[in-house]
């Protein structure tokens, strides 16, 4: 894995997640910067899993653009969906299951911009890329961008 962007951002992923871990979760993987001459140019921040977050933290209530992935518990479906939801945010979601009844529930009531199904999260250049809610603005990608680039005029002529 490669280094965030900027420093700025690095230290934004280590605040969240040092406000999930002072409300109660428990980091199961990573946490810190790596170590070694080889991660002295960039800013990395090792891959983190994070379990037990209160629903107030950080991690849940902003978006994390960095390798910080904080898991929720949930009885079920409903309750997946209600969480994923509640959010202000939007981008992406992601489903893994074997059961392609329950991904498909799960693509049409997730309030999401993209939707990855037993998919690592690539955006393919040729779909529209972008968020809903408060996660940006417009799309990226695909020929639906041209809707958001340019202004369309109708024009009648009579001779």
């Amino acid at each position: 894995m490669g280094p965030l962007h900027t420093e700025k951002q690095r230290a934004e992923i280590e605040a969240q997640l040092a406000d999930a871990v002072q409300r109660g979760g428990k980091v199961l993987a990573g946490g810190h910067r790596p170590r070694g001459d080889s991660f002295s140019r960039g800013y990395y921040f090792e891959p983190t899993v994070v379990v037990d977050v209160p629903e107030d933290a950080r991690v849940w209530t902003e978006e994390t653009f960095g390798p910080l992935l904080p898991i929720m518990r949930v009885k079920d479906l409903d309750e997946a969906i209600e969480k994923a939801n509640a959010s202000e945010f939007g981008l992406g979601s992601s489903i893994f299951t074997r059961d392609m009844a329950r991904a498909q529930r799960g693509i049409d009531e997730l309030e999401a911009g993209y939707t990855w199904v037993n998919a690592v999260q690539i955006a393919h250049d040729e779909l529209p890329f972008g968020g809903t809610k408060h996660s940006g603005y417009g799309k990226e990608h695909g020929t639906e961008v041209l809707d958001y680039y340019t202004e369309q005029k109708s024009v009648v002529v009579a001779v």
